[in-house]
């Protein structure tokens, strides 16, 4: 993701976690052949794919960063690489209802832009967009559940691995993310425990 540097990332990148491809991921190929080649018939609900899971937490964002009236110049940036994610997430899913409305959402928002906003602006104290260890643990936790519900237990393994690791990260540096908001929070504290307990048993189970 070619986000803009924070120390966030530099503390997931210490630990390896930057890269949040799991292994074991089977996917389509460009003619429609193959184990997933149905997933691109899909018109509705959640899709077994991590850009989705990046688009959705960009599509999140953008309402939020709206919302809370964040500079225009970093919301330009994000937006961008977002609308290039859902310009291929729509080639991949071209009648899926969700992908489409957030391409044309992100791309009316794109319209509406100051092409002068200064990129250089920094968010809002707290604003968690470019949150390295908070995104991708947001996002491995919705992926890993879709792995972990197909009893895919190898691929789920490795994403809860990194959703374990960065909601240690997390906790264990609570000055650098004390700002985020309230819902963040919450979403550590309600989900850090699952996350613990079905690593363990993955595990186990795959003999880790």
């Amino acid at each position: 993701m070619h986000r803009v540097a924070r120390f966030a990332c530099v503390l997931g990148c210490a630990f390896g976690l930057c890269s949040s491809v799991a292994p074991g991921r089977a996917h389509a190929d460009e003619k429609g052949k193959g184990l997933y080649a149905d997933d691109k018939k899909a018109t509705t609900g959640d899709l077994d794919d991590q850009d989705y899971w990046w688009a959705k937490w960009d599509a999140k964002n953008l309402e939020d960063a709206i919302k809370s009236r964040q500079p225009e110049g970093p919301i330009s940036i994000n937006v961008a690489v977002g609308l290039r994610r859902l310009n291929d997430l729509a080639k991949k899913y071209p009648d899926h209802d969700e992908v489409k409305k957030m391409q044309a959402r992100f791309q009316q928002i794109q319209d509406k832009l100051d092409p002068n906003a200064n990129r250089g602006d920094s968010w809002k104290p707290g604003f968690p967009w470019d949150m390295s260890n908070y995104a991708q643990a947001w996002v491995n936790w919705h992926w890993g559940k879709m792995a972990y519900d197909a009893n895919d237990a190898d691929r789920a393994f490795g994403l809860y691995s990194n959703v374990v690791q960065n909601f240690r990260l997390i906790t264990e540096h609570a000055d650098t993310f004390k700002d985020m908001p309230a819902e963040c929070h919450k979403f550590i504290e309600e989900n850090k425990p699952q996350a613990e307990k079905i690593y363990k048993e993955l595990k186990e189970k795959t003999h880790h």
